[in-house]
């Protein structure tokens, strides 16, 4: 086993997400232990191997020059496809006029240069800012060099596309606060990450220490527990569970439905100056609100079965 894993494969141990639970093993890949708290759900490595990324004594989790080798490709192919419908959709939800949107943790910046084309070939819109971005990293306006909170003036909307598995509870700590250095009011931050039951039921290799960096798969709860102190609402995406999205308050209150069929006029312009990427993102949009009905009514289906099963049983 890992040196850094020096904890016990067996037991519990506090919850660095939530700071409220227990957390019991969950797996061990690739030599380090993974635990799943009871209170909030996340999945993460061993608190020592979490400390000792904090302290800078971790290899791990990091974007090193490995880590870009084998991820260059599939993030290009994110930015012409995934990322710009999560960024188109990101600017359909949000309820405020969208002036200036950022792109957090941008890597090499290929999402920012597509959105950039696409959209804003003058560069008044949209910014990027990564900490330790990529030798082959694009030369695009906008792409700031930096943390977050560093990012020059405030933002209206944006997006954070599989950063935060990398990031440890402390490290995300400082980017919520970071980003809430930076938001306007009603600013609204969309997430893609592999979360618990994803992790689960469709990807158990998504948590890879050492090639892809993922120490952490956080569920709703801790991402809570860890945004809400900085004064943002979370807010789960029906039909995902891959993502969610944070507004800084005050934010107003409003069902998807409204947001997909009713978005700002202004927002709403702002990507019909491509109307096949607005198209991409209102049929994204829409078909994971209606996904996420269909597996609702399926649970409750489901549920009622299972109580008319319990009962048939006790009076047989």
């Amino acid at each position: 086993m890992d040196g850094m894993d020096l904890m016990m494969t067996s037991g519990t141990v506090a919850c660095p997400v939530c700071l409220a639970g227990a957390s019991t093993l969950y797996a061990v890949i690739a030599d380090y232990s993974y635990y799943t708290c009871e209170a909030c759900g996340s999945i993460h490595v061993a608190p020592d191997v979490l400390a000792a990324m904090d302290a800078g004594a971790a290899s791990i989790g990091e974007y090193g020059h490995e880590y870009w080798e084998s991820e260059a490709r599939s993030a290009l192919s994110r930015a012409r496809g995934l990322s710009l419908c999560r960024a188109g959709e990101a600017i359909l939800y949000c309820r405020r006029p969208v002036e200036r949107f950022l792109d957090v943790g941008t890597g090499p910046g290929f999402l920012l240069h597509e959105l950039q084309r696409l959209l804003d070939p003058d560069a008044e819109v949209f910014h990027g800012v990564e900490k330790f971005p990529p030798s082959f990293a694009v030369e695009a306006p906008n792409f700031h060099i930096g943390d977050v909170g560093d990012a020059p003036g405030s933002f209206d909307a944006g997006v954070c596309i599989e950063v935060v598995e990398h990031l440890t509870p402390k490290m995300l700590d400082r980017l919520a606060a970071g980003l809430a250095r930076v938001s306007q009011p009603g600013a609204l931050w969309l997430f893609n990450t592999g979360m618990p039951d994803y992790v689960r039921n469709q990807d158990p290799g998504y948590l890879d220490p050492q090639r892809r960096g993922h120490v952490i798969s956080y569920s709703l709860k801790g991402i809570a527990a860890r945004f809400e102190r900085h004064g943002f609402r979370v807010e789960g995406m029906p039909g995902r569970n891959f993502g969610f999205v944070v507004e800084r308050l005050p934010a107003e209150s409003i069902g998807f439905d409204e947001r997909i069929y009713q978005p700002l006029p202004e927002n709403r312009a702002l990507l019909e100056r491509n109307g096949l990427l607005y198209q991409a993102a209102f049929e994204s949009a829409r078909s994971y609100y209606y996904q996420g009905g269909y597996e609702e009514r399926t649970r409750w289906a489901l549920s009622l079965d299972a109580e008319l099963a319990e009962r048939r049983a006790c009076a047989s």
